[in-house]
């Protein structure tokens, strides 16, 4: 059996798409929108947006509430739930300085100029730190409440250097950065201030909260110019230049609920543009809040409260006609629990990802894995997507009653909705498209539903332009069949078409004639629900995946079980066949992923990557490329290396034959110190000994520890890894009576002949010699004891002399 797993042993590489914003903590980005640092959870990882490359992983050891980066992007202020203030050097990779806050720490800002943080706490209170000498500048007190907004204005070395502060109970201040005094108090907001900001001449200042209302302030005299209602709560507000404004037209903007950014007209008072507004549906979305870029003023980020972040552009031009705000990128910080994933478009070099979301996620894997493309039509959140061969159409089902069909757009190189299936009395829980090759398009779609149902719908013919601008919508179905007594999981089409698959809570999987919609086979043997069903393309047979901790594999002829696969310890939720049908792969609850050999039954692989339940799994390529997806966003990409990896193998192995060789050949011609430093290379400890043994018991040179006074030089000359090893290697060694002799003559040669404080800075070497000395001293104790009973013995013989004579 161990011979056949050796033989049939897959390998894997893998690739990682893992979540990189999680939690309530904000995003922050440099000022040119390059760099951005996010938090996960208690980690803080930090992207190149250019590259989409992560280039610090920040292992933390607490929750993070607030992140900052300085605009030049050298420097990262981290803020921990434990009140922990640290600022983190990106140039130097490391942190560089800790502070202890007198609160926590929810907001904070960071001046143009990358001179100054600013930290607003809950207990009222504003620190201000100077980020290159790294200490408290000013600590301002005077809110009563939670701070809730901060803005700087100025320059470090001018005479008009302000911080704006506001707090949860609707408090705005300002203050004098130069004097460090409170300059003016405003109390006309009731509800908590989000935003803070002035224009670039400083002349103007805004507020905005959660009171839907944007205020207006004049700086020199800090009275109030007008009251704009805003018609949402604000989380953000800040100043904006479009083109072909007016020289003394100001314009601002504001954003956060709704998930709507808007830009007004200061002086008119009216609504010049706006961001479009979602589809309404169950998941309510806000914007949490804008980053204004230094460098970029055309564009602002938006942080949404799904952890996603948007780029807006703003250089809106008043004379045209459209005044929405176009959205030019969308980063996914995570996708929540991922339910159902397949490859799709023209190349299959995307991924539609079925999320706890109401709509669909496409993903390039190519190009940009951690943006996403949305396209929005369900009310409530997805359950199920399937696609064609040709990953041109995509069918969702979601809990809000109905499937939809997604047409591919070669023009625009995105989706489009193409039909809206109406009928089912609850939630859509499983969807089919047809496995032949298309033809223009899918002829039919297959839904499973909570309501116990399955449904067989004809697909609308596309009009001879191919111009279908109004989505079809389909409310009667072709069949409606009760297939289970409990909800249906998944359902799966057979590749030619013929047949229909259910898998279902109630244990039983069923086969149906697709045209038909009549049973014709029912699947009885697993103990807990089945959770997945997947025909096979190249035989007769078809795979089942269940929370009885078991994968079966059934004959289409008989509808019985042919094969049987062990899991785990937890359920099974995704399977499918790889290989032609020589592989069976499952996607098991506790995170694993299992591979099987079919003729045997053998599990040949176990893949490790996630730390969550895997709900998603799809194939590419017969099993060339697979992807699993877990509750907690991170996807990963299985591409099969097991070719290269058996050539890297099997030349390894020459290698390694042919160092062999060479040790017996350097050991017969007396090669000693050659041969040892092989044996040391090779990292086998018995071949490494019997070198040292062999050139004891030669003796080359009289008078020397080891045999070779070549050999002893050498040893002292060796690098601090190779030493390193050589001590592992006499630790091991000096445990076992049989071999300590070669290990104390080694240490010997190693004192004499190295430099002992060199020797005492290597790393990690303390830990061998600790474990080294009491092993000695049992070996000099027994010698010690030997030697005691040779003098009893020499008396015991002088005295049977004695005796004699």
């Amino acid at each position: 059996m161990d011979s056949t797993i050796t033989e049939t042993k897959r390998s894997y590489k893998k690739i990682d798409i893992e979540p990189f914003y999680v939690g309530a903590s904000s995003a922050t980005i440099s000022g040119d929108g390059s760099i951005m640092a996010t938090a996960v959870m208690e980690d803080v990882v930090v992207i190149n947006r250019d590259t989409n490359e992560v280039v610090h992983r920040i292992q933390g050891e607490d929750t993070v509430t607030s992140l900052k980066l300085s605009p030049d992007g050298r420097f990262l202020a981290v803020v921990l739930q434990s009140q922990l203030l640290k600022i983190f050097s990106l140039e130097q990779s490391e942190f560089i300085k800790n502070f202890k806050l007198s609160a926590a720490c929810y907001i904070s800002a960071v001046d143009v100029t990358s001179t100054l943080f600013a930290f607003g706490l809950t207990d009222g209170s504003v620190i201000v730190w100077d980020i290159e000498g790294g200490f408290v500048t000013h600590n301002f007190k005077g809110h009563g409440s939670t701070l809730s907004a901060l803005s700087f204005h100025g320059d470090l070395n001018s005479k008009n250097w302000k911080l704006a502060s506001g707090d949860i109970m609707g408090v705005v201040k300002i203050w004098d950065l130069v004097k460090r005094k409170c300059i003016a108090t405003l109390n006309e907001h009731s509800a908590a201030v989000r935003g803070v900001s002035f224009n670039s001449a400083g002349d103007q200042f805004v507020s905005g909260g959660r009171d839907n209302i944007a205020i207006l302030w004049n700086t020199k005299n800090w009275k109030e110019i007008k009251t704009i209602p805003v018609e949402h709560a604000v989380e953000s507000t800040g100043f904006v230049f479009l083109q072909g404004s007016e020289l003394d037209d100001e314009f601002l903007y504001t954003a956060g609920e709704g998930c709507v950014v808007k830009v007004w007209n200061v002086k008119k008072e009216t609504l010049v543009a706006a961001s479009k507004k979602p589809l309404e549906t169950t998941e309510e979305l806000s914007i949490t809040e804008v980053i204004e870029l230094v460098e970029d003023k055309e564009r602002l980020v938006l942080v949404i409260s799904d952890q996603t972040v948007v780029d807006l552009d703003i250089s809106v031009d008043l004379e045209s006609v459209n005044k929405i705000l176009p959205i030019t990128r969308r980063m996914a910080g995570n996708h929540g629990t991922i339910a159902d994933m397949r490859y799709v478009g023209p190349n299959f070099d995307k991924l539609a990802l079925a999320t706890n979301s109401p709509a669909l996620r496409v993903v390039d894997l190519v190009n940009s894995p951690l943006d996403m493309i949305i396209y929005e039509g369900h009310t409530d959140l997805l359950n199920t997507i399937d696609s064609t061969a040709d990953g041109l159409w995509i069918a969702t089902g979601a809990k809000d009653n109905t499937a939809r069909l997604w047409r591919y757009n070669e023009e625009t190189s995105k989706f489009e909705c193409y039909a809206i299936f109406e009928g089912h009395a609850s939630s859509v829980t499983a969807v089919g498209l047809p496995r032949t090759p298309v033809q223009n398009y899918p002829k039919f779609i297959i839904t499973a539903s909570e309501d116990l149902t399955i449904k067989k719908w004809t697909v609308p013919k596309p009009s001879k332009s191919g111009d279908d601008t109004e989505i079809k919508v389909v409310k009667s179905s072709d069949y409606t069949r009760r297939a289970h007594d409990k909800m249906i999981h998944a359902i799966d089409i057979s590749p030619n078409d013929d047949f229909l698959a259910t898998a279902s809570h109630d244990k039983l999987a069923k086969i149906w004639d697709l045209q038909g919609g009549e049973t014709i086979g029912v699947l009885k043997g697993h103990k807990r629900p089945i959770y997945d069903v997947r025909f096979c393309i190249y035989d007769r047979y078809i795979a089942t995946g269940s929370g009885d901790q078991t994968a079966k594999v059934w004959s289409l002829e008989d509808f019985t079980c042919a094969k049987t696969f062990q899991g785990q310890s937890n359920a099974i939720q995704r399977v499918s066949f790889i290989s032609k049908t020589q592989f069976i792969v499952g996607a098991c609850a506790d995170g694993l992923v299992k591979v099987w050999e079919f003729s045997s039954g053998d599990c040949v692989q176990t893949l490790d990557n996630h730390d969550n339940r895997i709900w998603a799994l799809c194939i590419k390529n017969d099993g060339e490329e697979f992807i699993t997806a877990d509750a907690d966003g991170a996807i990963t990409i299985w591409q099969d290396n097991t070719e290269e990896s058996k050539a890297v193998e099997e030349n390894a192995k020459k290698i390694r034959v042919e160092q062999e060789q060479s040790l017996q050949n350097h050991i017969a011609r007396g090669n000693w110190f050659e041969a040892f430093l092989l044996a040391l290379k090779l990292d086998h400890p018995m071949r490494l000994y019997n070198v040292l043994n062999s050139c004891i018991a030669t003796n080359e040179d009289k008078g020397s520890i080891l045999g070779s006074v070549k050999l002893e030089k050498s040893i002292g000359e060796l690098d601090d890894e190779k030493i390193l090893l050589l001590f592992k290697r006499i630790r091991d060694w000096n445990t076992n009576a049989k071999l300590f002799e070669v290990a104390q003559k080694l240490i010997k040669v190693i004192l004499v002949n190295c430099d002992l404080d060199k020797l005492y800075q290597v790393p990690g070497l303390m830990n061998y010699i600790d474990s080294i000395i009491p092993y000695s001293e049992r070996h000099y104790q027994r010698f010690d004891d030997l030697v005691e009973q040779s003098f009893i013995l020499d008396y015991a013989i002088k005295k049977m002399d004695e005796l004699v004579s």
